[in-house]
């Protein structure tokens, strides 16, 4: 439904930033919702560029509802995320506040899909490196734009000397002892204790089977 009880997200255009800035084609990035009274959202400015150019829209006197798209990857795939953010400014009173946790589910469910939504009152949360940072956590990746502008170069050499180095070090330090390899033929027959050991054939059948006269026995 377009509104609940508890607030008022009909206006159309709403919709129609979200739609902007997750179009493939719109080169709308950010959207900022804010409070018209108490219970009704109304879009308040949508634009281009990263963190620092929405940032720049925020009031610290108010309580922003923000979606970001950014566009993220490395040298061999590149991926849009989106972020959901939800700005309480420093300057924002207790009762206004109080509103946002029961309002802020209505506002990420009209927001759509997002891959990292966070919520703060401090400014200095407000940067392209703690959105990078947030993201990279959230998918386990690495999303410096820049980190393979000048090409990839594999540390993996680096990694397998260390690695070998490590291994001889610790393998001198080991109290285990070099490996004793048997020193003598091992006979082709094995001797058998017929008066031990529990057999599915009857005894003289295994007997008649069986070296007795083993070279190797004679040598013990």
């Amino acid at each position: 439904m377009a509104s609940t009880a508890r607030l008022d997200v009909s206006a159309t255009n709403l919709k129609d930033a979200i739609a902007d800035v997750r179009s493939d084609s719109s080169e709308t990035t950010w959207c900022v919702f804010t409070y018209q009274g108490k219970t009704t959202i109304v879009l308040k400015s949508k634009g281009t560029g990263g963190m620092d150019a929405m940032k720049a829209g925020l009031d610290d006197a108010e309580v922003s509802y923000c979606l970001l798209r950014v566009e993220s990857g490395d040298q061999e795939s590149r991926r849009v995320k989106f972020v959901f953010l939800v700005y309480v400014g420093p300057s924002v009173g207790g009762l206004t506040k109080g509103r946002v946790g029961g309002h802020k589910g209505d506002i990420k469910q009209l927001m759509g899909q997002s891959h990292v939504d966070f919520q703060t009152d401090d400014p200095e949360d407000l940067t392209e490196e703690n959105i990078k940072d947030r993201l990279a956590k959230a998918s386990g990746a690495n999303y410096d734009l820049g980190s393979n502008a000048a090409g990839y170069e594999s540390k993996a050499g680096d990694i397998k000397a260390k690695a070998s180095s490590n291994y001889k070090t610790l393998e001198k330090e080991t109290n285990i002892g070099p490996v004793q390899y048997e020193s003598f033929e091992r006979p082709k027959e094995t001797p058998v204790d017929l008066g031990g050991r529990p057999m599915v054939a009857a005894a003289s059948a295994a007997k008649s089977n069986t070296v007795m006269e083993s070279a190797f026995l004679q040598k013990k």
